[in-house]
Formats: structure tokens, C-alpha cells, sequence
């Protein structure tokens, strides 16, 4: 089969939004923002190079001629989908589910590993995996195991300590990323003077990331200025860079592939490593295979830019 022009992930969201017709209720029914509903639309249309929404100020999204049809199609597509499940085939001694709580950094889950989940899954019926996303944090080495999780896959920035629970498997590249129009007339990378002058999107404020970045910036003397909005949100901030509204402190891998033309870095900080937690070593060889798929989730996708791979499994 082809490269189709659409994941399956855009069409849960192509779904969902058909459905509820609202940008925000498609958000919470998925739980995730309303900015990463507007992309994945927006990814999808220009895939398939048609409108499938009529988008008016004040007023509900529409389906076109174009979505009814898709709409059509993608019903007959999911029917097909069962048909094909059916397939499978059932053991009387298949061995008992395994359920696994993976703690995973916000946008690898959305950008990196729900795109090839399906497939992992049907593949391996015998594994529940329950992903819990969250933000950086200082203290993510406790939390794992007081929490219980059995796997992690988080960002950290490269200054501070690698939790004993956990490794370093990649270094990424860190700095203050913002829209290309920033950097015209000038030469890259800004002076500290230039980037404070600009305008800062941050973390909220009292959180332990605004702190994080704070800390990163006086560490190069660097002082903004004025701050024009903040959120926990990563996919908020990165819509913001990309409409020009600011700068931000980010790992390049958090920004998505489609924007990385027009959202360039200003100023480079520490790098972040991507840490890897494992909390049984040995028994189940199904540990082993959700191990691998995470790993290479975002190991092997070439849009998972890294500056180094120190494990060599995935280099």
C-alpha cells in the first residue's frame, strides 16, 4: 500500500470534529488543545489539497462538499478496518493482558508514538498501555517510582542531573526559538541585548517551568523585557511562534516538522536530553517489545531531530 495523505490520527480528529462540530469541544472530547485541533485539520487539508471545514468568525465549522464526501468515504473506511480485524487470530491460552502506565513528555505522545499506535497494538493484543502526559519537572525521578509508573519517556534539560532511576539515551538541541522575521537584517545568533529586547511567550507564572527557563536565561544574562502571554500548553506556544506573537525558550523537537522552516533559533541555550525510565529489567518479553516501540518511535523517525544518540541499539 501507497503513502497515504493522512494519519490515522487525523482522521480521529477529522471525526471527532465532524461530529461536535466545535473546535473546543473536539479538543476535550480528545484531550488535547484546541490549537492541535486546528493543525491536524489544517495538516489534513493541505495533504489532501482540498477545504474540508467552512470556518466563518462567530459560527460553527461546516462540513464542505468535499468533508461530507471524505465523511462518507472515512465510514466506509472504518467498516473495512473491522472487516479486516476479524482476521486475527484467537488463542485459548493467550496470556493474561499486560497494563502498563507509561509517563510520556507533552507532544512525543501526539507527535511521535499515537501515529504508529494502532499498529503496535494490533500487533500486540495481550498489552494495555495508559499514557500519562506531562510537562517538564525537577523532580521526575521520585515521582516515577512513587507513582508507579513502568516506563517513561521524558525531556530534561542537559544542565540538570539525570535521575539515578533513569538514563540519558539522545542529546537535543535547546535555545530561544522564534519566526524568521525576528532574525532579518540581523546575524544569527542574536546578541543577548537583541533577544531581551523581543517579545516572551513563558510558561505560567509561579510554575516550576517558568522557573526552569528563568534560571536558563540569567544564566546567559539574558533579561526579557516584556511578556506577552503565557502557558503550560507546548503546542499553544508553538502556534504562537509560528504566527510571529514571540519567542520562547524550546527543544527543537517540540516544534513540528511543518513549522521548523519558519520558526528558527535565535540563540542557542543548553541542549535537553531525552531520558528513558524502565522500572522491570527482566521476565516478559513484552516489556522488551513496548520498550523497543517507544524507543523507536521517536529514535528512528527522521523528524525527531537529535543532536547525538548515545545508545547504540538506536544510533
Amino acid at each position: 500500500m501507497g503513502n497515504l495523505p493522512f494519519t490515522l490520527r487525523q482522521l480521529d480528529v477529522f471525526a471527532s470534529l465532524a461530529t461536535v462540530r466545535s473546535f473546543r469541544g473536539c479538543a476535550e472530547q480528545l484531550g488535547i488543545s484546541q490549537a492541535s485541533v486546528s493543525n491536524q485539520i489544517r495538516t489534513l487539508e493541505d495533504q489532501l489539497g482540498v477545504v474540508l471545514f467552512a470556518r466563518h468568525a462567530g459560527r460553527r465549522p461546516a462540513l464542505t462538499a468535499e468533508g461530507i464526501a471524505f465523511l462518507d468515504d472515512l465510514r466506509g473506511f472504518n467498516e473495512a478496518a473491522q472487516v479486516l480485524a476479524r482476521h486475527r487470530r484467537v488463542s485459548s491460552d493467550r496470556p493474561a493482558r499486560l497494563r502498563l502506565r507509561i509517563r510520556v513528555g507533552q507532544g512525543l505522545v501526539d507527535n511521535f508514538i499515537r501515529p504508529r499506535l494502532d499498529h503496535f497494538l494490533a500487533d500486540n493484543p495481550d498489552i494495555a498501555m495508559e499514557f500519562d502526559a506531562q510537562p517538564p519537572s525537577q523532580k521526575i525521578g521520585d515521582d516515577l517510582i512513587d507513582r508507579g509508573y513502568d516506563f517513561a519517556l521524558l525531556h530534561l534539560r542537559a544542565d540538570q542531573p539525570v535521575p539515578p532511576p533513569m538514563r540519558a539515551v539522545a542529546l537535543l538541541r535547546g535555545g530561544i526559538f522564534g519566526h524568521r522575521r525576528f532574525a532579518e537584517g540581523r546575524s544569527l545568533p542574536l546578541s543577548r541585548e537583541e533577544i531581551s529586547a523581543l517579545p516572551f511567550l513563558m510558561p505560567n507564572s509561579g510554575s516550576v517551568q517558568e522557573e526552569m527557563v528563568l534560571r536558563s536565561y540569567r544564566k546567559e544574562g539574558i533579561m526579557p523585557r516584556q511578556v506577552v502571554a503565557s502557558t503550560q500548553y507546548f503546542d499553544v506556544m508553538a502556534t504562537m511562534l509560528e504566527r510571529g506573537l514571540g519567542v520562547a525558550s524550546f527543544s527543537e523537537v517540540i516544534l513540528p516538522p511543518s513549522m521548523r522552516e519558519e520558526v528558527i533559533q535565535l540563540y542557542p541555550l543548553e541542549g535537553w536530553h531525552l531520558v528513558w525510565y524502565r522500572k522491570d529489567q527482566g521476565g516478559d518479553d513484552r516489556l522488551d517489545r513496548v520498550q523497543d516501540f517507544l524507543l523507536s518511535a521517536l529514535l528512528r523517525d527522521a523528524n525527531y531531530p537529535t543532536v547525538k544518540v548515545f545508545d547504540p541499539a538506536y544510533a
